[in-house]
């Protein structure tokens, strides 16, 4: 007698253990549908250490998937802004083309004005070639880039590519401070990323240096730090923050100059190889520093 009482006691607990588990389920089901996919926190109503975990899953969930949609919006709007800048650099140079090759069609241009016109026609090619150019650099180095890694001096690479621009700047009356230290270890980079990243640094200065310009290389405990100082009047201390942006010029005005490229590739080719680039205003001098890191070799897995 005692023992199916016990039983029957034993039932309705579990019944009622059961019920409650299963209204708790409800509740949380309800809520989720309430939530329609969107960010929510599930909340439970009884205290179970299972429920608990249960719910806590859930909500880690709720809040993976809204990490992930804010990261597709920002892509989007990412996409459209490099769209927008891709379009807007592109059409500006062939509309400036295509009029001056209207002008040159009239027969009763002067020598002196077709000799003008071809310059600039000239002149606009070359940038829209250049500009082309670093759409592919780009998007090469956003897709599958390879690495090959292997011991580098950077002073070598760096007053190399100086030597290359020695007439860019007799050009534009830039005499630069180059202030390079002597003793330079090497260390274990893709060479052929090092030379596009002074290339496209030293071709920044070129384009916005106010005739002041200096070229930096020193040696630290743990890291090589290169830097690239020129005088500027119109930047402002927000423009650091999207500086490495894809298509973002500092100056309100886009030109012929300036495509926004050149630093955004600087950016992700030094990201890549684990190395630290930043850009800051120094009262009216525009700094971009990159920290080369020395690493030991076994920190880059096998090298080419």
């Amino acid at each position: 007698m005692w023992v199916i009482i016990l039983l029957s006691l034993i039932n309705m607990a579990l019944l009622a253990y059961i019920f409650r588990y299963k209204k708790e389920l409800s509740y949380i089901s309800r809520q989720m549908k309430t939530s329609k996919g969107n960010f929510y926190n599930i909340r439970m109503g009884m205290l179970n250490h299972e429920m608990e975990d249960l719910v806590s899953g859930i909500n880690e969930l709720y809040a993976l998937n809204q990490r992930i949609k804010v990261k597709n919006k920002k892509s989007e709007e990412e996409l459209w802004q490099s769209v927008t800048g891709l379009t807007h650099d592109l059409r500006t140079p062939l509309t400036s083309i295509m009029g001056y090759i209207e002008l040159l069609k009239d027969e009763n241009i002067s020598e002196a004005d077709q000799e003008k016109y071809f310059t600039v026609v000239e002149k606009r090619t070359k940038a829209l070639q250049g500009l082309i150019f670093d759409i592919y650099e780009l998007c090469k180095i956003e897709g599958n880039l390879t690495l090959n890694y292997k011991l580098v001096n950077l002073k070598d690479i760096l007053l190399e590519t100086i030597i290359l621009f020695y007439n860019d700047f007799e050009k534009r009356g830039i005499r630069p401070v180059i202030d390079i230290d002597e003793s330079v270890p090497s260390i274990i980079v893709d060479e052929e990323a090092v030379q596009r990243i002074f290339l496209n640094l030293i071709d920044n200065l070129l384009k916005h240096a106010e005739k002041d310009a200096v070229i930096s290389l020193k040696v630290g405990k743990e890291h090589i730090l290169t830097q690239f100082k020129n005088r500027v009047e119109h930047m402002r201390e927000e423009d650091m923050e999207r500086i490495f942006d894809r298509f973002y010029t500092a100056k309100a005005d886009r030109s012929d100059k300036n495509t926004g490229l050149g630093l955004s590739i600087v950016k992700i080719l030094v990201d890549k190889m684990g190395h630290k680039a930043e850009a800051a205003l120094q009262g009216n001098l525009f700094v971009v520093s990159i920290e080369w890191a020395i690493k030991p070799p076994q920190e880059y897995g096998s090298l080419s």
